[in-house]
């Protein structure tokens, strides 16, 4: 895998390995904002399993989202996002030697791709997996997801927010007057519908000398429904990867452009993709600013969410501190993301004992480019990593530590997080169906009933489950030692005594609260007497920080604490 830059995207190139490699290449065009959150990781996988199988691949992030530069604030982004695939086709056909490319495209992709593929004639096959009806119907099931996913008040300046993920007004009206070409865009189809939704798309490309396939996009809702819920369809993944093989032509001798990484240039800093730790399987991008002053953050993932960030999060947060002088390292974990694992699963899992492990490869890193005055700061389950890589690696001078839920792994956490992973696709499904004005009237009724049954259902377990974790509860501070010490007392005494800095940041009221006064008293009163150890609460956060202003703050917290200002307190 080799990071590039084409223009100002960021992207990935996936080569197959020796001289198997077939004379067609692919590339693959995401899903935007939070559905592109949530398919990081299955089309990352699906990158791979392309070059296992002889066709090169690229994956790129279109301008705005993603590693790309810029924002959601500029203007003609679907022209923009036009000539992005445009440039990524160019590109792998460049680099790769090839003659033939295959355009797969994913929700808005989709609909990316089959405009790109009608106003080419190198395109050998147009993979449309889960395709909007039109641009129209993606902004109306758009705006009724920003009702469903960490909804935020109404933007004065209108546009559509998705998990902080913005569209503006002037795009969402020109999504509304996106539609499919006019004529078939490619005479060779693959259409992967959920439910059979794009029946009408298949009725419309179909005709004489059109090769079109269609398949049932099985575990679609599992996939989108969250980035930490995601669930990877292995079999979709591997039928898409069969129909863009089929009937390939054997490569020519090799005339394609040796690539090597290539560096994003902003003003105050370069950004490169990184490959490192055991068999360059872990994956990240090193932000460097212009002019640094030698200190460093390593910043984690949280749950599944990839280093992207919650609403981009992870990214503002790199080139906000670039500015600063502060060089960063946005990574992936192991089977996350960019990242793989030596096996894949459908979902990993969060809490490994092993993954601490990756951030010390990521401090191997930061070291061997001369950045040795490393912070980690990770969120939730990346706060637990950090907080443990920490204690085995000295190297690590401080942590910042927000919504840290889990201190140590134990039956307390795995019941709540198994029930909330299991009934989370479902309840969105439902949701969306309440939401989708085109339905009718009987079946959102319907939508409506069972999500009450789930909401019931979920309330009455409630007690049940928190029987269970009070019981835990009781027992979990003897777990990693079996014996009578608070290991987490132990730890944060340690890193004090080692002089590692710690700022502990919540959101208001985050069950996180409960987890640090279980281990160190109440507010955390035993961990912010001791030296080098501060908390701070934001108010009006959620858990991933959705809200505008609570990012801004621990922003401002993050760069004041590797500043060495003490502007966190007590609290």
């Amino acid at each position: 895998m080799i990071a590039m830059a084409i223009e100002d995207c960021a992207a990935w190139l996936h080569l197959p390995a020796g001289s198997d490699r077939s004379g067609r290449g692919v590339v693959l065009v995401p899903a935007l904002g939070f559905e592109e959150l949530c398919s990081r990781r299955t089309l990352a996988i699906m990158a791979d399993r392309l070059a296992q199988a002889g066709l090169p691949t690229l994956r790129f992030d279109l301008h705005g989202t993603a590693d790309s530069l810029g924002d959601e604030t500029a203007p003609d982004r679907l022209a923009r996002w036009t000539a992005d695939t445009h440039r990524a086709v160019d590109r792998l056909k460049r680099d790769a030697g090839i003659d033939e490319v295959v355009l797969v495209g994913l929700r808005l992709g989709a609909l990316l791709a089959a405009r790109v593929a009608a106003e080419r004639s190198d395109i050998a096959g147009l993979g449309l997996l889960a395709p909007p009806a039109s641009g129209k119907t993606y902004a109306r099931e758009t705006a009724a997801l920003s009702r469903i996913i960490a909804p935020q008040p109404a933007d004065p300046a209108g546009g559509i927010a998705v998990a902080g993920f913005r569209l503006t007004e002037p795009t969402v009206a020109a999504l509304k007057g996106l539609d499919w070409p006019g004529a078939t865009p490619c005479p060779r189809l693959l259409l992967v519908s959920p439910g059979g939704s794009a029946k009408t798309l298949a009725d419309r490309f179909a005709g004489p000398g059109i090769a079109l396939q269609q398949l049932a996009f099985t575990g679609y809702e599992r996939m989108i429904c969250d980035p930490t819920a995601s669930e990877a369809p292995f079999a979709v993944i591997d039928a898409v990867v069969a129909w863009s093989a089929e009937d390939a032509p054997a490569a020519c001798e090799p005339r394609g452009v040796a690539p090597v990484p290539d560096l994003l240039h902003a003003e105050t800093f370069t950004e490169e993709g990184v490959t490192f730790g055991p068999g360059g399987r872990l994956a990240g991008v090193l932000c460097r600013p212009r002019e640094g002053n030698g200190r460093a953050v390593v910043l984690t993932n949280s749950g599944g969410v990839p280093h992207i960030g919650w609403a981009r999060m992870t990214v503002t947060f790199a080139r906000a501190l670039a500015a600063e002088g502060i060089a960063s390292l946005r990574m992936d974990f192991a089977g996350l993301s960019d990242s793989r694992a030596e096996t894949e699963v459908p979902t990993p899992f969060y809490y490994d004992a092993a993954t601490p492990a990756d951030i010390r490869a990521a401090v191997d890193l930061l070291a061997g480019r001369g950045l040795a005055h490393v912070t980690v700061a990770g969120n939730c389950s990346g706060a637990h990593h950090a907080f443990h890589a920490a204690l085995a690696d000295p190297r690590i001078q401080a942590l910042v530590l927000t919504n840290l839920q889990c201190f140590v792994w134990g039956p307390r956490y795995k019941l709540p997080l198994g029930a909330w992973m299991a009934a989370l696709p479902v309840s969105i499904d439902l949701k969306k169906r309440q939401e989708d004005e085109e339905l009718s009237e009987a079946v959102r009724r319907m939508a409506r009933l069972k999500e009450r049954t789930v909401a019931l259902a979920k309330r009455y377990a409630k007690p049940a489950v928190h029987a269970l974790q009070q019981l835990a509860a009781r027992l979990s501070r003897h777990e990693a030692t079996g014996d009578a010490e608070n290991p987490v007392a132990a730890g944060f005494e340690a890193l004090s005594r080692r002089g590692t800095r710690i700022l502990l940041a919540y959101s208001e009221g985050d069950p996180g609260l409960e987890e640090l006064a279980l281990y160190m008293g109440s507010d955390g009163i035993d961990a912010t007497r001791l030296a080098g150890i501060d908390k701070h609460i934001i108010a009006g956060a959620d858990h991933p920080m959705t809200q505008p202003q609570a990012r801004a703050e621990l922003l401002a917290l993050i760069s004041g604490f590797m500043a060495g200002r003490s502007e966190a307190k007590a609290a």
